[in-house]
């Protein structure tokens, strides 16, 4: 089964549960408006269900030392983004699966499982920038049909949830803002895919990480063992590592300017900060 089959069925199957859950009154937020008292976008209101759901479904991992580490780095990788609209706010998913992933309105997610498997601060930079890069189109419209399914999301996430667990929810989700995207911008994943690579390999050097890391993420992929490959299994269907994509990182990467650059990678940084998070796991080779 290739994968755009394998996305029509999981689409398939969340817009079932969705529907599902239209019978019912879906949990709304009251208030549209910020804390400036501007009126909410659309964009946010449907990251704030997103968000609600995906703290219903997950334990976040909350030790202070690893939360504020995290939102240290993904502050600094956010400053350098062109939509200063959005309040990138990031949170760490209590899960073994190896995961990253974005919500409109600025909410980026990233699992404990992904800390454990990535080897220093600069990779880490890179999951980061890459999912920031990723929420960089404005003016996103979703669909009529996607806002039924954005606007039930508890319900489905419910329904899904006995079949596929938490993550199956998740990862249905994804597929499902991955489509309202592709709608709106006129781009294909793949298309989406490689403009995010750029854009996150411009804020690693901004921040003085070393842009090479996002390369030698996907390495580390690639050369995972049998055992590790299904936990990272979601994040390859939104995030698939390509020939094509491998080819324009290399390339991209030649045309940075690096010159005169004292570039950071963080191994130590990084050891220190994620080793509760180890504790749990034992090491992800």
């Amino acid at each position: 089964m290739n994968l755009k089959t394998m996305n029509q069925k999981l689409l398939a199957i969340f817009l079932s549960a969705s529907l599902i859950g239209c019978a019912s009154a879906v949990d709304r937020d009251t208030s549209h408006l910020t804390p400036q008292g501007k009126p909410k976008t659309e964009e946010q209101i449907v990251g704030e269900q997103i968000h609600r759901q995906i703290l219903q479904s997950f334990h976040p991992y909350t030790d202070f030392k690893v939360v504020r580490y995290i939102n240290n780095i993904g502050s600094k990788l956010a400053v350098n983004a062109k939509r200063k609209e959005l309040q990138y706010q990031f949170t760490i998913l209590y899960s073994e699966k190896i995961y990253a992933t974005s919500a409109p309105g600025g909410y980026i997610y990233i699992t404990t499982g992904m800390l454990s498997f990535l080897q220093n601060e600069a990779e880490l930079a890179a999951v980061l920038a890459h999912e920031i890069a990723e929420l960089q189109y404005p003016n996103v419209h979703f669909p009529s049909k996607n806002e039924q399914i954005l606007n039930t999301t508890a319900q489905a996430g419910a329904a899904i949830g006995p079949m596929f667990g938490p993550f199956g929810s998740l990862a249905a989700l994804g597929v499902v803002l991955l489509q309202a995207y592709n709608q709106s911008s006129h781009k294909t994943p793949a298309e989406r895919l490689l403009e995010s690579d750029v854009v996150a390999m411009t804020y690693l050097v901004q921040t003085d990480y070393d842009p090479q890391a996002l390369i030698d993420l996907q390495e580390h992929f690639l050369k995972a063992g049998e055992k590790i490959t299904p936990y990272f299994y979601d994040y390859y269907q939104s995030r698939p590592i390509t020939e094509e994509r491998m080819m324009s990182l290399k390339k991209e990467f030649q045309k940075l300017p690096l010159q005169d650059k004292t570039l950071r990678t963080g191994h130590a940084e990084y050891e220190m900060a994620v080793k509760g998070v180890r504790e749990m796991y034992g090491p992800i080779t």
